[in-house]
């Protein structure tokens, strides 16, 4: 295994952000933050005066990181709490059509993600069209106030919030200005690197329509990794000498695009060395129960069906391929097999 892979493990496995792409934006993660759960119209205790930034937050990568970073520093400065506020569910689970939702991590993922990062509370607010329907003054008034007073607020220039999103930096700014309590609104230029920004979608695109998952980790600080359930397949890998496992998605994440990558697998509190196929191999394109997802996972023995994995896609190996014979398929899939045992390693490791 080598050195820097078992980081790359913690850093998907584990929510670890203490890496040196996080100390270069000027993170704090001393501390864990106190998870508050908003639950219908419950009364909850008032946090009080707070600095706090607000999103989905999908993906949890540079620029929501910045906006932390900035944030934390502020409430300091200030000898205030520090919030990040988010939504369960994502917004795009409610209203973009079932067929596109494609997200880069489950909500449960995301809130624990976004707990690492040294904010005092993270305050996870339930999602509703009900809620949407609210202007932002009125959703600051209704929802925020009963969980803390805003004393600033940090979000990227592009922010929108409320009803036919017309909470934009503009909006908040007015409405920051007419409160009893002065609440100053920061809307920071989107971070970029090489020239495009980063976000959520740019990070989709890498993965999905690219397979880039080597340029994806360093806009996440983490490799993407996707959660399912291993179900039968087809049964001919062990034929081959390489038995796969077939992971059937749990969630509707980002998937890479078609392809062979060299990827981490959680089982357990274990993490295997895994080449991967994305896609319905072209071999078998005619066949009943072609994975979406199978994986070879090196120095694994045993039984993983009904189990639980989480896939980590590090490194594009290779498209998609119709081979002219089983011989020259076996060939290439243990080439795939060797670069990830040497480039990654061949036995599994604990965490």
């Amino acid at each position: 295994m080598k050195p820097h892979v078992r980081d790359l493990a913690r850093r998907a496995f584990l929510y670890e952000v203490d890496g040196g792409e996080d100390r270069m934006f000027g993170l704090f993660g001393n501390h864990e933050s106190q998870l508050i759960e908003l639950k219908g119209q419950e009364h909850m205790s008032h946090i009080g005066e707070v600095v706090c930034t607000i999103g989905a937050f999908d993906g949890v990568h540079q620029g929501h990181r910045f906006l932390f970073s900035s944030t934390i520093a502020d409430a300091k400065r200030r000898g205030l709490p520090s919030v990040i506020v988010t939504f369960d569910p994502d917004p795009d689970e409610l209203f973009l059509p079932q067929n596109k939702v494609r997200k880069l991590l489950n909500n449960k993922d995301r809130l624990n993600f976004l707990c690492k990062f040294g904010a005092d509370f993270v305050v996870s607010i339930p999602f509703t069209r009900e809620l949407a329907a609210h202007s932002a003054e009125g959703f600051l008034q209704m929802v925020v106030n009963r969980a803390f007073k805003p004393r600033a607020i940090h979000v990227g220039s592009d922010f929108k919030l409320g009803a036919n999103n017309a909470g934009n930096v503009s909006e908040l700014r007015i409405i920051g200005k007419k409160r009893s309590t002065l609440c100053d609104v920061y809307g920071y230029d989107l971070l970029c690197t090489g020239s495009q920004i980063v976000s959520a979608t740019r990070i989709r695109d890498l993965i999905q329509n690219d397979g880039d998952c080597a340029t994806a980790t360093e806009l996440l600080c983490r490799p993407h990794f996707v959660r399912g359930m291993v179900v039968e397949g087809r049964h001919q890998g062990s034929g081959f000498g390489f038995p796969t496992a077939n992971v059937e998605l749990s969630y509707p994440y980002v998937v890479p695009a078609e392809g062979v990558y060299a990827c981490l697998v959680l089982v357990g509190d274990m993490v295997y060395p895994a080449a991967v196929n994305v896609g319905i191999p072209r071999t078998f394109a005619n066949e009943l129960h072609c994975a979406s997802i199978e994986g070879n996972l090196l120095g694994y023995h045993g039984d993983l069906y009904g189990q639980e994995v989480s896939v980590a896609f590090i490194e594009h190996l290779r498209g998609q391929k119709a081979f002219d014979s089983l011989d020259e398929l076996i060939a290439a899939v243990n080439g795939n097999i060797d670069w990830v045992a040497q480039n990654i390693g061949s036995e599994g490791f604990s965490l």
